[in-house]
């Protein structure tokens, strides 16, 4: 396996790293009307590109940035927190009557493979928490990805998110494996180059 700019034998791969939104759940199209009426609720055009742009950032950066951008300001951290409190509250709205969202099935094979050949697997998700974990539930994942096998840009804190390698980092931690010897899953190409690194 090439992992990175490093050769790994499978018999020496460590970690199996998951994104969840567009890696093992397909759960990006449901997230784009909830960005619209955000953007509607603060005056603020958001378009499927600025959407897919922003794919695999950490939410509150997302909306810091997106906000700046469109408003030609700097968004404060409290405002920040309250752009990101009404997002989620228009989010969670939504999630009450949109159906589950599917599941990717060769990446799902995948990292059921990587359980039956012992390589422990972690999700790293750029999310919240609270809605990764509804989905991983939702669509019965939650026997691969317990709470514990979950790690989410805000358990870093601030400024760490993809596509800073702290989140795999972390995720490799959690597998007890060297990040150097895992192997990771993403669709963005902000965790692209987090896993990378």
């Amino acid at each position: 396996l090439l992992v990175g700019s490093h050769v790994v034998a499978p018999g020496e791969l460590q970690g199996a790293l998951f994104d969840v939104d567009g890696t093992l759940v397909d759960s990006m199209p449901q997230f784009f009307p909830s960005w619209t009426a955000w953007g509607m609720l603060h005056d603020v055009a958001v378009t499927e590109d600025d959407f897919y742009g922003y794919s695999g950032w950490p939410m509150s950066d997302i909306f810091r940035d997106l906000y700046e951008k469109k408003k030609g300001v700097t968004a404060e951290p409290e405002l920040v927190e309250r752009l990101l409190a009404d997002y989620m509250a228009i989010l969670n709205r939504q999630m009450e009557t949109l159906p589950s969202p599917g599941v990717i099935e060769p990446t799902v094979a995948a990292a059921r493979a990587h359980v039956a050949a012992g390589v422990p697997i972690v999700a790293a998700s750029s999310g919240v928490r609270e809605t990764v974990e509804h989905h991983i539930k939702e669509c019965g994942l939650g026997d691969l990805f317990p709470p514990e096998r979950i790690v989410v840009a805000a358990d870093l804190g601030p400024g760490r998110g993809k596509p800073k390698p702290d989140i795999f980092l972390r995720a490799a931690e959690i597998a007890g494996a060297d990040p150097a010897r895992c192997i990771a899953y993403e669709d963005a190409e902000a965790g692209m180059e987090a896993a990378y690194r």
